[in-house]
């Protein structure tokens, strides 16, 4: 199973691993960007990993399959590499999607961005033009298997990171949050990586615990994994966060929840309706003051986090 390079896409292949672990198909060997793997690497969701050195060519790719004798590829990614690099390889079972011109490559194919309902139940879609009958797609209950030291006292989990800034609730408001859940009786922790440092320092400024750029994905979700709950935009953390089972409220703005909210059994999407900007798909915003996201109060926020933790 090809694995994607976005946090958020990995851990949305998580919840197909578990499907395909619930049906008995294997051997599951995981191929992907380093980075990503890593999520399943020496895991029961997969039986072996390999890591990619750098961006292979889909000749690379097909060699790799071709040495491993590989009978079936799943590939999920919205790229051609995968799906190109399988039909080389003369992989008896390919199974995709129609994007990027995948289609005449796979033996089962399916729309992904032609259709709709959660990004989860499209890739459910097309497993089951190979698997007809097969079960309800599952949630991930991803346990990454680390210790880490967590506080004695239950604790929320901030991840104020966006690859867009369309994307990014205000810091402000995550400051503000932050206060009002240290008011409410818990520790914060904050997650990113090291690119959004800034934003996370400024988010823990007032005596949260700043993580950003200090742990692996891995860990990561363990601290995830342990949390009360979760805030995050719409970005890979969240998507993390709900493979984890955590409770997690993702923030939207640029971006349609309808598709991509996170695959948990308790997460839910926010977003302030009515406004015709929203959603955009652009990754900066045009108009004064992004009030898509800085609309939405960081007690408006507290209280649905209240309410899905109590849910």
């Amino acid at each position: 199973m090809r694995f994607p390079r976005f946090v958020g896409d990995a851990a949305m292949q998580l919840p197909v691993l578990r499907l395909l672990r619930q049906m008995e198909v294997g051997p599951l060997v995981v191929w992907g960007p380093r980075p990503a793997v890593t999520l399943v690497e020496a895991h029961p969701l997969a039986d072996a990993v390999l890591a990619d050195a750098g961006k292979p060519s889909p000749f690379a790719l097909a060699r790799i399959l071709k040495t491993h004798r590989a009978a079936r590829s799943i590939h999920f990614p919205k790229s051609l590499r995968p799906a190109l690099a399988a039909w080389m390889a003369r992989v008896p079972e390919r199974i995709g999607v129609d994007e990027s011109g995948q289609g005449p490559f796979n033996t089962h194919s399916g729309p992904f961005w032609g259709t709709e309902g959660p990004f989860l139940l499209r890739y459910h879609g097309v497993l089951a033009k190979r698997w007809p009958g097969l079960p309800p797609m599952p949630y991930a209950d991803y346990d990454p298997g680390v210790e880490i030291p967590r506080p004695a006292g239950p604790y929320l989990c901030l991840m104020p990171g966006s690859t867009w800034p369309s994307k990014a609730w205000p810091r402000v408001h995550y400051l503000e949050l932050a206060r009002l859940a240290r008011g409410a009786g818990l520790e914060v922790v904050v997650l990113g990586v090291k690119e959004e440092a800034d934003d996370c320092a400024f988010v823990a400024s007032e005596g949260a615990l700043d993580l950003c750029g200090r742990t692996t994905l891995r860990e990561a979700a363990a601290w995830l994994r342990g949390a009360r709950a979760a805030l995050g935009n719409d970005s890979g953390l969240s998507h993390l966060a709900a493979a984890c089972g955590t409770p997690v409220l993702a923030l939207y703005g640029a971006t349609d929840p309808g598709g991509s909210t996170p695959w948990g059994p308790r997460s839910q999407a926010l977003r302030r309706g009515g406004l015709p900007c929203s959603p955009c798909f652009k990754r900066d915003c045009s108009v004064e003051g992004q009030p898509c996201l800085s609309d939405l109060s960081p007690r408006r926020v507290l209280e649905e986090l209240e309410g899905l933790v109590s849910a």
